[in-house]
């Protein structure tokens, strides 16, 4: 008796400062908090608890604590719930209700409405009955509760509810009753609040078995279990009602002594803890024992005491009360609306002439400053004339810059092809020089064998002679054509001949920078390609421009990784079904990721400042979409880069 006479003491207290002290509770929202939780320890049907919520309210009221209210009204509405006097449950959750909607707080608002449905249900309002679970499941179906940890807690929760809905004689749906409480049993299995849900869903199936199936071996087992859970987790309402259920299935199963038993436990129990609704059930199941047993004076008692017990809990008073709070409470909502309304339109008109004004002196605004615009119009105008040709003409400067790079890389190349042939005209020439010398020394003298040979040498020289220098004239041709400007105009070339040419000259020139570069440079013709119409100044750029960035690329690794690399790049060609295939391939330290869709932006490079316009691959890019052709790079970072045209 210690520990609650401790806590009434601690809620007496409270309520005292409540009312002297505003510096305490009254003006300290933690003192609120913590008044409620000692509240809430008294159980949910005791003096007082209803007294201790009582003063919270009294205090959380007083300064506007909202938390404090919800949880206030929630204690109040419970304990005039269990106490049977519903009207006034109703009223405070009512009150939560409001609060609920006008915080948009829809976890409240779903927990308000579980004892509202509750409510409705005891008085047989089956309309607010069925409406206050439908508003449930919408809450619940757009999952609109923030912050739920736990959200098993709100689905079984709504479970229960729509199996006691189904559970009605009026709506007497067994099958969805039946499969409602056992989901709540599967799902409860592991959750928090394990306990509370084992109650429920074997109880209710226990009356399942008695009510529908008149199973009662069946209800007895579940019966049992929910009675041992409820006093497991102290839920003396629970278990009351389902003691008074056990009396109905051994009073049908015609096992008279154990539902006697029951029956009186069950009014005894629920008389000590003020059970309005379960005294009422507990006294007509005893007037149905003594009717059994043709006792009619204990028939008469209990049958009127069901009647008292009933006609506090759902009266005909009680009902216009309820009634009543309903509907000011919905015209109360119905005015609010409307007020809103009449708000939101008064602040539209408000806006309209706000805005009427507004705009007639922005028009004017606007008038007066129209006439500097134009001119200011016609100025920036000209400026972006001006700022665009001066722009194209750059743009067209640093394409051309590109372009004599592009021969600047070429002309280095073909210098070391050219040089070949040379060396070969002037040995050539010097060694027929020699023999001539020999021929005209002593022409009478030498035999006519020795001069037949010394001749057939002078003519296999100047053969020679006139190879090598055919093979300069065409080096020289190729130049020409390269730095000639392109007439756009495609011709059938020899796709191969040309892939050939420009990878030993991209090659030579190259070495021609750097006499240490080595690589390895293979070519893979397809014999199949043949004669392709492209216009091949600009497609030998194209390839100029890969192979150097590839011998850049292979280079850069070679330089890091030392001798135990080996740089290749790899020119090949490749007849597909209707289309040709162009690939350019290194070993090289590939291409970032993040970079692969910005290296064919004009003006983007990663080389360093002064050594590259960032038009290269910009340039080839376009010339490829000009031939209706595909260009894309596959890479692997620090393995290879592939470029590829189709």
């Amino acid at each position: 008796m210690k520990k609650p006479f401790l806590i009434i003491v601690l809620i007496s207290l409270l309520a005292s400062k409540a009312q002297t002290q505003e510096s305490n509770v009254a003006a300290d929202s933690n003192a609120v908090k913590q008044a409620l939780q000692v509240a809430s320890m008294l159980g949910p049907n005791t003096v007082e608890a209803q007294t201790a919520f009582s003063n919270v309210l009294t205090a959380a009221l007083k300064i506007n604590f909202l938390k404090g209210i919800q949880g206030a009204n929630d204690g109040l509405a419970s304990y005039y719930y269990q106490t049977g006097k519903l009207s006034r449950s109703l009223q405070y959750m009512l009150s939560n209700e409001e609060l609920a909607i006008a915080q948009k707080d829809s976890a409240l608002l779903f927990n308000v409405l579980r004892l509202q449905a509750s409510i409705y249900g005891k008085t047989g309002d089956i309309n607010m009955y069925r409406n206050a679970l439908w508003r449930r499941q919408y809450i619940l179906d757009h999952k609109s509760i923030p912050g739920l940890k736990d959200t098993s807690y709100a689905v079984l929760s709504q479970y229960n509810s729509l199996a006691q809905f189904y559970a009605i004689a009026q709506i007497n749906k067994p099958d969805s009753v039946a499969w409602y409480y056992r989901k709540m049993n599967q799902m409860g299995k592991g959750t928090a609040m394990n306990n509370l849900w084992e109650q429920l869903s074997n109880g209710g199936l226990g009356n399942y078995y008695l009510n529908h199936q008149k199973l009662y071996d069946s209800a007895i087992y579940y019966l049992r279990i929910a009675t041992n859970k409820s006093l497991e987790g102290k839920r003396f309402d629970n278990y009351y009602g389902y003691t008074i259920s056990m009396a109905d299935a051994f009073r049908q199963w015609a096992q008279f002594d154990s539902a006697f038993a029951y029956a009186y436990h069950s009014f005894a129990g629920a008389e000590s803890y003020s059970f309005v609704s379960l005294l009422a059930s507990a006294s007509g199941q005893l007037a149905k024992l003594y009717t059994g047993q043709r006792k009619y004076d204990s028939v008469v008692k209990y049958m009127t005491l069901e009647k008292q017990y009933k006609d506090s809990v759902s009266g005909m008073e009680t009902l216009n009360s309820i009634q009543s709070l309903t509907n000011d409470f919905q015209q109360r909502s119905l005015e609010k609306k409307r007020q809103q309304e009449e708000a939101v339109k008064e602040y539209k008109s408000t806006i309209k002439n706000y805005l009427f004004i507004g705009g007639t002196l922005l028009l004017l605004g606007i008038i007066f400053l129209l006439y500097r615009v134009g001119k200011q119009k016609e100025r920036s105008t000209r400026q972006i004339n001006e700022a665009y040709l001066e722009l194209k003409a750059t743009q067209a400067q640093l394409v051309q810059a590109e372009k004599m790079a592009s021969l600047g890389e070429l002309t280095a190349g073909i210098a070391h092809e050219i040089q070949n042939p040379l060396n070969f005209v002037n040995n050539f020439s010097e060694v027929s020089r020699e023999l001539m010398a020999e021929l005209l020394q002593e022409p009478n003298s030498l035999p006519e064998d020795d001069k037949a040979q010394l001749l057939g040498d002078i003519d296999k020289n100047l053969q020679k002679i006139h190879e090598h220098g055919k093979r300069a004239e065409s080096i020289v041709r190729g130049m020409l054509l390269h730095s000639r400007t392109s007439s756009g105009k495609a011709a059938p070339t020899d796709l191969n001949a040309l892939c050939e040419e420009y990878s030993r000259l991209s090659y030579h020139g190259f070495r021609a920078k750097d006499k240490n570069f080595n690589a390895g440079l293979h070519t893979d013709p397809d014999p199949a390609v043949g004669m392709v119409n492209v216009v091949a100044a600009d497609i030998g750029r194209v390839l100029l421009n890969l192979l150097t960035n590839a011998f850049l690329s292979v280079d850069a690794k070679q330089k890091k990784e030392g001798s135990a690399y080996k740089p290749t790049v790899t020119l090949a060609t490749k007849r597909l079904e209707d289309k040709i295939q162009m690939t350019v391939t290194d070993n090289g330290g590939g291409i970032p990721a993040g970079l692969r869709e910005k290296i064919f932006q004009p003006f983007f490079t990663t080389r360093p400042a002064g050594q590259g316009t960032g038009l290269g691959l910009s340039l080839s890019y376009d010339v490829i979409k000009a031939h209706q052709g595909n260009f894309t790079v596959e890479s692997e970072e620090g393995q290879y880069a592939k470029f590829i045209i189709t």
